[in-house]
């Protein structure tokens, strides 16, 4: 088991009642989608915000398609508005 902190922003915060939240990934999770994808099996009331949120690693964006990253942390950030 790999385990990953998401680290939730905004709705995604509000949503699961804590700004971070711990999971356990199988061997099998390769990729920041997989995890993402996993995310919302776990947390049901966030799976429907989940497909429009960027996912960063440290300082940078990352693909879903790209390998999770090696200090186990992803960040979701939902999208903004305003003008």
């Amino acid at each position: 088991m790999i385990p990953i902190v998401f680290e939730l922003y905004a709705n995604l915060a509000r949503l699961a009642g804590t700004a971070e939240y711990r999971l356990e990934v199988a061997d099998g999770a390769r990729t920041v989608g997989d995890a993402v994808a996993l995310l919302g099996q776990a947390r049901p009331e966030l799976a429907s915000s989940l497909d429009r949120c960027a996912c960063v690693s440290g300082d940078s964006i990352v693909r879903r398609a790209d390998a999770l990253p090696a200090d186990g942390r992803i960040a979701l950030l939902p999208p903004v508005a305003g003008g």
